[in-house]
């Protein structure tokens, strides 16, 4: 398949976060007018009866030259998602009934980020060692730090690292890195803020699991020697699109299978409080895990918070079905109330694009995460606010620098709200001058980790394709009985509905066809008219 231009890729990241566009990731050849053309091609049937061998066809406008048709044709459909997309938060209350129940609205946001498979029940974590390396990598005088994993799916698990405090934990905390940290990274293991060292001191058990990341090294299939520049976070994305999954629902599950030993832990009359919090690609996973799960407590959320009226913009991976039509940052946070949510106005991750492409890699998709300006914050999290008609409002909060500017990532003052949300009195955290502790691994490599990751998800999604046939006959099909056609043709639409709904059926044309023709061509035994007709504005 040939790689698709910047500017079509452009007009499918607007379309697929529209209201149910193309599900499929294998109509990026032409994705950006299929519907339209579909349109079109109706109308143009209709004028066949006409067709002669003048200029023009009779009844018809002539048309102008244009030196790219097809360029102009794109162009215009930007324009049309563009104003869909400004549309969409006005349009948005149609699709939520506060007043009695935001369920529908939870489910609508599991299904289209693909968080839908169950989960393994598991009631250990294990240790990850070997005669080299101990699960026990590092240890202070108030925690300890061991290598583990846990269960999610068939094949698949959450890998990272345990944080166990050596007095009983007030709260259990699930710290998800970016996608580009490593846990080690997170605790004072490697490069960067110790935050988990300082959570753990004030007696939290945490988590932290490793997320796929943006390197492309595992992007491929070393058996038939094919690789590309997708990120990993892409090269899952693909796969797992059009079978109703997401590298966002995967990963919000690993987080949620946490959450699910977490509350397990619990052993007093009181379950511990439940936590999450994150930053950047991690802030994503936390924000969609605490709106999907009431049983978190609070959410801190770092460098991700942002209007998502430019998600066209970011990279494919963040692309989600249809999500604008129902969901904005603000919508997702009401979804959290009453419970906290901790914004951390923080510079994000730097992405400017995908791996580049090189000799025998190439494919990826553009896009980038730019720098977040503290006013969009400001006024997303006061839409949220709006959106809950003042009630427990008081629990989003907003954390920035002196005058909007960013602060963090997962500063002090951030995660003292955040730990003051899961029940800590203490306004501030105090200040600890302790030294990180040592990694005692000598053969440890986050790349192989990272292969794990990648690979696990790869299996799991091509398994659910290898089985997508016999999941349809015994689900979606079974509800069919074909005894004959008559039967057959009564039966028919929902299933038509259904196929509509996940190739996003748009409205009918809403102006008129103003038919527009000119003959460039012939022979003895046919006359070739090109002809252009409206559906919609521009």
């Amino acid at each position: 398949m040939p790689t698709p231009n910047a500017s079509s890729l452009r007009v499918f990241t607007r379309i697929a976060s529209l209201p149910g566009f193309l599900r499929s990731n294998s109509a990026l050849k032409f994705f950006a007018t299929i519907n339209l053309q579909r349109l079109a091609l109706t109308a143009l049937l209709a004028l066949v009866p006409f067709i002669s061998r003048a200029q023009s066809l009779p009844n018809t406008q002539s048309l102008g030259d244009d030196p790219d048709r097809s360029a102009t044709m794109v162009a215009g459909i930007d324009r049309y998602l563009a104003r869909g997309i400004d549309e969409s938060v006005t349009n948005r209350p149609a699709l939520w009934h506060r007043e009695t129940s935001v369920e529908p609205n939870r489910e609508s946001l599991r299904k289209i980020v693909g968080a839908i498979d169950k989960r393994i029940p598991f009631t250990e974590l294990e240790f990850v060692s070997d005669t080299a390396d101990p699960a026990k990598i590092a240890e202070t005088d108030s925690y300890e730090i061991f290598a583990v994993r846990w269960p999610v799916f068939e094949g698949v698990h959450g890998e990272g690292l345990w944080i166990k405090p050596k007095r009983t934990p007030f709260a259990k905390i699930v710290l998800i890195p970016d996608a580009d940290q490593t846990p080690e990274m997170l605790c004072g293991l490697s490069s960067g803020p110790n935050a988990g060292g300082a959570l753990a001191d004030l007696g939290c058990e945490i988590l932290i699991p490793t997320l796929v990341n943006r390197d492309d090294t595992f992007s491929g299939n070393a058996k038939v020697g094919r690789f590309t520049n997708q990120p990993h976070r892409e090269w899952i994305y693909r796969q797992s699109y059009e079978l109703g999954r997401h590298i966002i629902g995967y990963e919000v599950q690993k987080v949620l299978a946490a959450v699910d030993w977490f509350e397990k832990l619990s052993t007093d009359n009181r379950k511990s409080q439940i936590g999450v919090c994150g930053y950047g690609e991690g802030g994503l996973i936390a924000f969609y895990s605490a709106a999907l799960d009431p049983r978190i407590n609070a959410t801190l959320v770092s460098g991700y918070f942002d209007s998502r009226q430019k998600l066209w913009q970011e990279p494919i991976y963040r692309n989600v079905f249809g999500l604008l039509r129902e969901f904005g940052d603000a919508e997702i946070a009401a979804l959290i109330a009453p419970r906290a949510l901790i914004v951390e106005h923080s510079v994000p991750p730097n992405i400017q694009g995908p791996p580049p492409a090189r000799d025998n890699r190439h494919g990826a998709a553009p896009g980038k995460i730019s720098p977040i300006d503290y006013e969009s914050v400001e006024n997303e999290l006061n839409r949220a606010r709006a959106l809950l008609n003042g009630k427990d409002a008081d629990n989003l909060s907003l954390i920035s620098g002196n005058e909007g500017m960013t602060t963090g990532p997962l500063g002090e003052k951030a995660l003292a709200k955040f730990l003051q949300a899961l029940g800590r009195k203490e306004e501030e955290l105090p200040q600890s001058n302790k030294p990180a502790p040592a990694d005692l691994r000598k053969n440890f490599s986050a790349d192989a980790r990272q292969k794990r990751q990648v690979e696990e998800l790869v299996d799991y999604t091509q398994m659910l394709m290898r089985d997508s046939a016999n999941v349809r006959n015994a689900t979606f099909w079974s509800k069919a009985s074909v005894t004959n056609a008559a039967d057959w043709e009564k039966q028919i639409p929902p299933f038509r509905s259904n196929l509509w709904s996940v190739l996003g059926r748009l409205p009918e044309p809403t102006i008129a066809l103003n038919p527009r023709t000119r003959k460039i061509g012939e022979s003895d035994k046919w006359t070739e008219y090109e002809v252009v007709l409206d559906v919609y504005p521009d």
